[in-house]
């Protein structure tokens, strides 16, 4: 049940943190396109927009084909209403001239017949031959002026036909022959319809996305799946990059790797190292002539003559500051009994324990675990570069040589292990320092599901020799904070890098 329990407590924290995710990605999304106006411009539906804006150039194009085609029909119904009006002139010219003729007949048989002698014959006799002949007269002379006002019309249409300053379009207009193109017309009508519609639709979705709830409908259909796929990304990315870290990165860096020796086990064979132990508050005694640097804070009960000094080491003073041995209480040893005691000021799971050693060629600690430094030990530095620096991301180390004495500060306790000739593995942020006597090198954890769940770091110090390094139970909690945790990560990383 426990562990149906844990894989149940694994599988809803991932997916809790997946729904997290998303959230947070999409309402981070809608606050920058919220804060940026370009970029809410910018998020646009421009799928349908884009394709809106193909129908309206394909609707552009096919209206510019109409109009061109009409143009054509029109100049081509221009040609042919030209050719047939010369035609009518023609053949209007000739009925002109046939029914004049004809008229001049007719009134020339209408005076013959209207004499005196014909209109008494017309008395005397049933029907009026003379009306007749004056009727069929009057006929022939309407036909001459329909035919002649006929004529004139095919004039003034050819006239018009042949105008260079008239369009086609109003040529057809001016004769009234528009009916030529009346269905190229209509096509014209239907796609500028289609096109206002295409217009339309373009305005209602852009005043659709104006509104803040259609704003965050559009943007979530916009941006739902790569937020996703994000989150997704997000959330595999880190097991996956630890999965290769762990298999493949860090057995290279092992096989490659030369470890470091800061110092010859062979030199300095009369060199001296002792170690207390571990306490809460830690008494310093001293004697005449001795002194104890430690930092203000954490001197506590006094006897004896106590100064304040501004750095360490004058001839280190960047180390000495970087590493807060600065501001510090120097307390010498005289005549009489002189001692301290320290105690760390904020932290009850502090433990002090003091490091004495003579003639010896350098014992690595960081400085932030450096309380206090009794006599006057020299300051080294000592810089080493190869593919396990890059791995523990330090190639510098500050050790504190010759002879005197250091109190450190370990979280939870501080303690003093040595390899007796073999090698021992631990994790970076526990080891507060070692013998440089040591060799050292790196090696993988070899936890892999802790590491993978982020409880275990993927590097571990290795370090092989007869000579003690010394480590902390567990590493301090740092601030709550994001912006602090954030700035303290830059600035440890940068520290560690130089040693700190």
């Amino acid at each position: 049940m426990r562990l149906v329990a844990a894989v149940l407590g694994f599988l809803l924290k991932k997916v809790g943190l997946f729904l997290v995710l998303v959230l947070v990605l999409f309402l981070g999304y809608l606050v920058g396109q919220t804060v940026v106006p370009s970029l809410r411009e910018a998020a646009a539906d421009r799928e349908r927009l884009q394709q809106l804006a193909a129908e309206r150039a394909d609707l552009e194009a096919d209206l510019e084909r109409l109009e061109d085609s009409s143009v054509a029909d029109q100049s081509a119904s221009v040609e042919y209403f030209e050719s047939l009006a010369a035609e009518q002139v023609d053949g209007l010219a000739g009925e002109v001239a046939d029914a004049r003729a004809e008229a001049e007949d007719l009134r020339e048989d209408a005076r013959v017949q209207c004499d005196l002698w014909q209109r008494l014959g017309d008395l005397l006799t049933p029907g009026d031959t003379c009306e007749a002949a004056e009727a069929a007269a009057e006929a022939a002379a309407r036909s001459v002026d329909t035919v002649q006002e006929s004529l004139e019309q095919a004039q003034d249409d050819a006239a018009v036909l042949a105008d260079p300053s008239l369009t086609p379009a109003e040529k057809l207009d001016r004769i009234g022959e528009g009916g030529g193109s009346s269905f190229a017309d209509r096509e014209i009508e239907a796609t500028e319809s289609d096109l206002a519609r295409n217009r339309a639709e373009q305005e209602s979705l852009e005043q659709t996305r104006s509104t803040a709830a259609g704003w965050v409908v559009d943007q979530w259909a916009r941006s739902w799946r790569w937020l996703v796929g994000l989150a997704v990304l997000l959330i595999l990315l880190p097991p996956a990059l630890r999965t290769v870290s762990y298999f493949v990165l860090m057995p290279l860096v092992h096989r490659a790797q030369t470890p470091i020796r800061l110092a010859d086990p062979s030199e300095d064979e009369a060199a001296e190292l002792s170690v207390g132990e571990a306490r809460r508050t830690l008494t310093v005694d001293l004697a005449d002539g001795e002194v104890l640097s430690a930092r203000s804070e954490y001197v506590r009960p006094v006897q004896g003559r106590t100064r304040s000094r501004l750095l360490y080491d004058w001839s280190a003073p960047f180390i000495s500051f970087a590493a807060g041995l600065s501001f510090l209480s120097r307390i010498s040893g005289g005549e009489g009994v002189t001692s301290a005691t320290l105690g760390s000021p904020d932290d009850a799971d502090a433990y002090l324990m003091r490091i004495d050693f003579t003639d010896h060629p350098g014992v690595v600690i960081h400085p932030r675990h450096v309380v206090g430094v009794v006599g006057a030990p020299e300051l080294r530095t000592r810089w080493r570069w190869g593919i396990q620096s890059f791995a523990t991301w330090q190639v510098r180390y500050i050790l504190f040589a010759g002879t005197g004495g250091l109190v450190v500060e370990g979280v939870g306790d501080a303690v003093a292990t040595n390899p007796r000739g073999g090698s021992t593995r631990i994790e970076q942020n526990l080891l507060m320092g070692f013998d440089s006597r040591l060799l050292k090198g790196v090696n993988r954890t070899e936890v892999f599901w802790p590491y993978l769940r982020g409880k275990e770091p993927l590097v571990d110090d290795e370090l092989t020799g007869a000579h003690p390094l010394f480590w902390q139970k567990s590493s301090a909690e740092g601030p709550t904070n994001p912006v602090t945790r954030t700035f303290d990560a830059v600035f440890s990383a940068l520290g560690k890098v130089l040693g700190f």
